[in-house]
Order: C-alpha cells, then structure tokens, then sequence
C-alpha cells in the first residue's frame, strides 16, 4: 500500500480520537442539548474521518455526502426500534446506531461535516495540480525529480513496448490492455484511478480498477491472467508485462510510477523496477 494513503489513514485515526474525546469532555461538563447535539455533529465528524480512512484519495464533497448520508440512514434506522435494543446491551451498539430518532439530528449531522469539507478543500490547494490530497495534508513537497515523463500518445507508447518485446502493434497492444487492467486490480481503486489520469487517453480505460480493495495476488498470478488476456504464453507475458512497466516508468510522473510501485510487493521486483523512480533499471 502506498505510504501517502497510509499517512491519510493514521491522521483519520487521530482525529477521530480527537473529536470522541472532545464529545466525551463535553458530556462529561455538560448535559442536555449542548451534549446532544454537539455529539451529534461530532459524531458525524468521526463518520466524516472514517470515510477517509476506507478510501484517502476520495475528495471532500464525495467524502462529506457519504458522512452525511451515513448519519442520516442510521438516524432513520433507529425508527425501527433495533438500535434502541442493542443499544441496552452494548455501549458501542450506542455510540454507533444511537437510540431514539430525532429529526433536529438530521440537521446537526451537517453541522460536523461541512467544515471539515471546508478544511479539506482549504489543504489541497498546497500540493500542486494532480498531487493527491494526502501529501497536501502530509506536508510533503513533491520530490525533485531527475527525469521528466515522456510525453507520449497511445501509437508512441505501443511502439515503445512493441520495440522491447519485439512483437507486432497488435500483439503490443494486447500486452498493453493486459498487463494496466491485471495491474488495475492489484493497486487500489484510487490509485488506478490516478494511473489512468497520467496515460495517453486511449489506454486509460484499461487502467480502471473495478473496485476500490486492492486484490492481493503474487507474480505468478499476475504474469498469468496477463498471459490469458493477451492470449500469449507465460513467458511471453512475462516479458510483456516487463517491457510495458518500463514504458510505464518513463510515460508518467515519478511520484505517479512511485505511488504504484509502492503497492507492489518485493517479488514483483522481477518485472518493475521498485527502486526510487528516478534511479536507471538494471537489467
């Protein structure tokens, strides 16, 4: 898993301690409707985290809609009764589901989610255009970079594989469809998502990832269902899938070939290069 997703996930995990301890000061100090409904928001603000934390390159309004949407949808559940018995047998059953329905709640849950929408919009801005929210919360500049990506079209990046593999245009762009859709799979939704924004537009498609959860499968695995896609054999795969992550490497940003490598394990290390991106593959 990629280092900056992991970073979103530990700061998500903070602040949702912060905003339960702030809930739990105030019910501490107070009662009544300053408790209820600043536990309200803050709970919203925790759904708000938690969010995040499942998917850290999602942006701030998707990430504010599906809190409130979240919060809204338990708040109606409570008009049938579950939550209010498993509430009186489990305190967490309480501090998630809640116990009796209250339609001013639907108005508060807002009241915790539109600023932190705000403060994510506001954090953004610091990373450059395409820099994932996440180094922007990090603080972390983009590395200076010893090479800039190529700039290629779909022709020019089938060529460039076509040439290291020594095959045809077609058989190329077979490998190619095989090998970003596989790769698709392997990486997380968000940032296949990301890959595919860095490609030449007529590949992009095979860089969508059909869900958000990485798959976690080996080489073996990998270099075979590229080799049943493309219709080659697994050694041809094999050096299909070589030849195209190497295009790969030069065709997008560092940081982007980075953020893709990172999720990959050491084994895969036969077939990409998972140094630093601009340091030279050895073969």
């Amino acid at each position: 898993m990629s280092i900056r997703p992991i970073m979103v996930r530990l700061l998500m995990l903070v602040a949702a301690g912060l905003f339960l301890a702030v809930a739990l000061t105030i019910r501490a100090l107070s009662d009544g409707r300053l408790e209820q409904y600043s536990g309200t928001a803050l709970y919203a603000s925790m759904v708000y985290a938690g969010v995040l934390f499942l998917w850290p390159r999602l942006r701030p309004v998707p990430t504010g809609a599906a809190a409130i949407a979240f919060c809204w949808a338990m708040e109606c559940f409570q008009l049938t009764g579950v939550p209010a018995v498993l509430s009186a047998r489990s305190l967490l059953a309480r501090l998630v589901l809640g116990v009796q329905f209250d339609p001013v709640d639907l108005l508060w849950y807002p009241v915790g989610v539109v600023p932190l929408v705000a403060l994510h919009h506001l954090l953004r801005p610091r990373a450059a255009p395409g820099v994932p929210f996440e180094v922007a919360v990090a603080g972390k500049p983009r590395a200076s970079s010893e090479r800039r990506a190529l700039k290629v079209d779909d022709n020019q990046f089938i060529g460039l594989v076509a040439k290291r593999t020594g095959t045809s245009s077609e058989q190329a762009t077979a490998l190619i469809r095989a090998t970003l859709t596989t790769l698709a799979e392997r990486i997380d939704g968000g940032e296949a998502r990301h890959l595919a924004g860095q490609l030449p537009p007529g590949l992009r498609p095979y860089a969508f990832a059909s869900g958000e959860t990485a798959e976690r499968f080996g080489l073996d695995v990998f270099v075979e269902r590229v080799s049943g896609r493309a219709d080659v054999d697994v050694t041809k795969a094999k050096d299909g899938v070589t030849a195209v992550l190497d295009v790969l490497r030069e065709a997008i940003s560092p940081d982007g070939y980075e953020d893709v490598v990172s999720q990959l394990p050491a084994e895969y290390g036969e077939v990409a290069d998972l140094t630093a991106p601009f340091v030279e593959r050895t073969r």
